[in-house]
């Protein structure tokens, strides 16, 4: 956010000019949650600090001078009071001795760009500590009510926006490309400038493509194109064909691309060009009926005045885009405008290193439009024939030969190839999303890869760590079984851990540099070490890294192609690279995504106190145990004068009591029991294949153990605990109860055990 709009939203939430009683109701959650009474969003702006959105309390305001926030501003950190009166900072605070009364305050910084300008605060008229995980809590939900505000300005602003469009003659179009174009949104002002039914258009009843002539839909289809090649943005002339009239339409489209460089929509400003049009195809018909018999000449010539910038052409090089000798323009900057806008970066920086003098000549093929409206190869050759005596490029001559039949049969043959390819990524991507097994997918495209590669052998690898050491895994590699140690690494390709670990070699290269290595004479790379015995011979080897935001996660080998590999190679090559990095990506996200969940699991069923299951683990585990068919118990634990122990030493020695009496259960209960803290000082357990006579020795152990622990506070301060246990057996033949209802008898058992004297164990009967 720039300077500007910070401050216009900041000044925005001192005036409350921004709806905010969202974020009113989200201080009524963070009050109920943290269990304090008042809670705050505040931003100080000169002399006063103002309550911007609040929860239990009434002033929008407070002096500067007398805010806790003044310390979030300052030092940019979280702030933590937990006693005001014992802080001789804030014992005296206008706002601790008089309302609110603040007994205790957490306040962390509300931020504009990592600025802060205020603070989000919990306020409580009673001491209270917060965990760290407390504070962290405040931070996210800070960064969280700073997004929602900038959300909220950004509203304002589009709605502004839409106003403003609804009386231009300026119509805006938003198609998302997902392999075809669906128009997004169409802004409502189209039916005024043009007369198409905004509505017609965005549900899909009626195409765009239906408005055009079928040369203006072949122009549109042409342009899109260019933007899946690259192109950012463009501007056609289109001609559309309503019930009522024939219009033409000026439109300049502007591509959007994600982070891989796949179009994902394009966004087009239209304007009504009707009038313009009529002119212009007025002066090209003139200018058709003055054209003069073409030069005989095979070659185009162009000599070009660089400081004057007068480019004069021959009628040779008129005659290859249709333009009328007598009427051309000498500006390079109209040269310029008639090279396809694909082509101009290229045009320009070969352009540009020949006039430094980096290269001898000037040389380079592109496109040009013809003034009938069809694209003209041309192959350029200049040269610099005057420098003045700085080095400086004077003058720069050269030819034109149209090689449009050549280049659009190589074209043609690059088409296919790229179709071949595309098709290819497709099925690399079904593969892995049908199986969800990214070996395997792979596996299955490997010799389409060798195929469309023209190569003999490949491989595909995923780069891991293990240690700190780099090691390859390989996903797919051609079958080549010239040796017994071969066919033991076969073997362990099938069962997914063939991992390569020798990088002193070709493919290694590619690992160590992460860079594309090619190598087209055999053992004249210096990484080339031959192959092993009995191996067949690679003669020409091209290694292309993976890599996922320039980081190396894998790389693809192929060899032994019937003619030299190439950078065009490596090139054509790429977009199925992206693709595999995208797979790795989705694969390390999906195992990502899977050990969160199980990591939240866990935390969901432990108790934090005592390590053990907490009391939905045990109901879920339980509830499994009350569909089997052999005896077992089920019981309830509870601390004897537990309360007692915390009013009289603390809860620390509660917590204490608690870990001690948990660890003890879990150590005396067999590897397929189990137990867990159901609450408090309460604690279950089940044990399996058991009954009253097989087990009762072994719960009295448990309790005997617990009466002989001691928790020795000093030397004078010792605790002795015990527990009263209540118990039930459930047999097979009896009938059938949910788990609940057993667990419920247990505890009756442990209410009499508890009635009748404690540190006991009852059986419910």
């Amino acid at each position: 956010m720039d300077t500007f709009a910070k401050v216009e939203l900041t000044q925005d939430l001192v005036e409350s000019s921004f709806p905010l009683a969202d974020l009113n109701t989200l201080l009524t959650s963070l009050s109920d949650y943290f269990e304090v009474p008042i809670t705050l969003v505040t931003v100080i702006e000169g002399q006063w600090q103002h309550l911007i959105a609040r929860h239990g309390i009434l002033a929008d305001r407070t002096p500067e001078q007398d805010a806790f926030c003044k310390s979030l501003i300052k030092h940019n950190r979280s702030l933590l009071v937990p006693d005001t009166a014992l802080d001789e900072n804030y014992a005296n605070n206008p706002l601790v001795t008089g309302e609110p009364y603040i007994r205790s305050y957490l306040g962390v910084p509300f931020r504009l760009d990592g600025k802060p300008i205020g603070g989000v605060c919990l306020i409580d008229t009673k001491p209270k500590n917060y965990a760290e995980r407390d504070v962290h809590l405040l931070e996210t939900i800070s960064g969280l009510i700073t997004n929602i505000l900038e959300l909220q300005k950004n509203y304002s602003l589009y709605l502004e926006d839409q106003e403003l469009i609804r009386f231009s003659p300026i119509v805006l179009i938003k198609w998302k490309y997902n392999n075809g174009l669906r128009i997004r949104t169409v802004s409502p002002n189209i039916e005024r400038v043009i007369g198409i039914d905004a509505f017609h258009l965005c549900s899909g009843e009626l195409h765009f493509e239906d408005l055009l002539t079928e040369p203006s839909v072949e122009k549109f289809h042409f342009n899109l194109q260019n933007h899946l090649d690259g192109l950012e943005a463009s501007e056609i002339l289109l001609e559309m064909a309503l019930d009522s009239k024939q219009i033409w339409i000026r439109m300049i489209t502007v591509a959007h691309f994600n982070h891989d460089g796949r179009m994902t929509s394009i966004q087009a400003f239209i304007t009504e060009n009707t009038a313009q049009k009529y002119t212009e195809d007025k002066l090209n018909e003139t200018n058709r009926q003055m054209r003069l018999l073409l030069e005989a000449s095979e070659l185009g010539t162009w000599d070009w005045n660089i400081p004057a910038d007068i480019n004069k052409v021959n009628k040779k090089w008129c005659d290859m885009l249709g333009i009328e000798f007598e009427y051309v323009e000498t500006s390079v900057n109209y040269f310029r405008q008639l090279i396809h806008p694909a082509d101009r970066s290229h045009v320009e920086r070969d352009l540009a290193k020949h006039l430094q003098g980096l290269t001898d000549a000037y040389t380079t093929s592109y496109r040009m439009k013809h003034a009938d409206g069809h694209w003209v190869w041309i192959e350029t050759y200049g040269k610099v024939v005057e420098r003045d005596n700085s080095g400086r490029a004077l003058r720069l001559a050269g030819t034109h030969r149209d090689i449009t039949y050549r280049m659009e049969a190589q074209l043609q043959e690059r088409k296919q190839k790229q179709k071949q390819l595309l098709s290819f990524i497709s099925k690399a991507q079904s593969a892995y999303l049908k199986t969800g097994d990214l070996s395997k997918s792979c596996r299955e495209i490997l010799e389409e890869l060798i195929d469309i590669a023209d190569s003999q052998f490949a491989l595909i690898g995923e780069l891991e760590h293990t240690a700190g050491v780099p090691r390859l895994f390989i996903h797919a590699i051609s079958e080549m079984q010239w040796n017994d140690l071969s066919s033991q690494l076969v073997q362990r390709y099938y069962d997914n851990d063939l991992y390569f670990t020798d990088f002193n070699n070709l493919f290694g290269s590619v690992i160590l540099t992460g860079k594309t290595v090619i190598s087209n004479e055999r053992g004249k790379h210096p990484a080339s070490k031959g192959t092993p015995k009995g191996h067949p011979r690679i003669s020409k080897f091209l290694g292309l890294p993976i890599k996922l935001n320039g980081e190396l996660v894998g790389m693809i080998g192929l060899a032994n192609k019937f003619f030299d590999y190439t950078e065009e190679d490596a090139k054509f090559l790429q977009p199925l690279v992206d693709s595999l990095a995208g797979l790795y990506y989705a694969v390390k996200l999906d195992k990502e995504r899977q050990e969160a969940e199980n990591k939240l699991l866990e935390l969901a069923m432990t108790d934090t106190l005592s390590g053990l299951p907490n009391r939905r683990a045990f109901m879920e585990k339980a509830a499994e145990v009350g569909e089997i068919s052999f005896p077992y118990l089920i019981g309830m634990v509870d601390i004897d004068n537990f309360k007692s122990i915390n009013d009289t030493y603390g809860h620390d020695a509660g917590d204490k009591a608690i870990k001690l009496i948990a660890y003890t259960i879990k150590d005396a209960l067999r590897s397929d029991d189990f137990t867990a803290r159901m609450g408090g000082e309460e604690f279950a357990f089940v044990l399996l294949d058991a009954t009253h006579g097989s087990s009762s020795g072994l719960i009295e152990t448990i309790r005997e153990s617990i009466s002989n622990l001691e928790i020795t506070l000093s030397e004078e301060e010792k605790i002795h605990l015990t527990v009263s246990i209540g118990v039930k057996a459930v047999l097979p033949e009896m009938e059938k109860m949910s788990i609940t209802a057993h667990l419920n008898d247990a505890d009756k058992a442990l209410y009499e055990a508890k009635h009748t004297g404690k540190n006991k164990v009852v059986w419910f009967e």
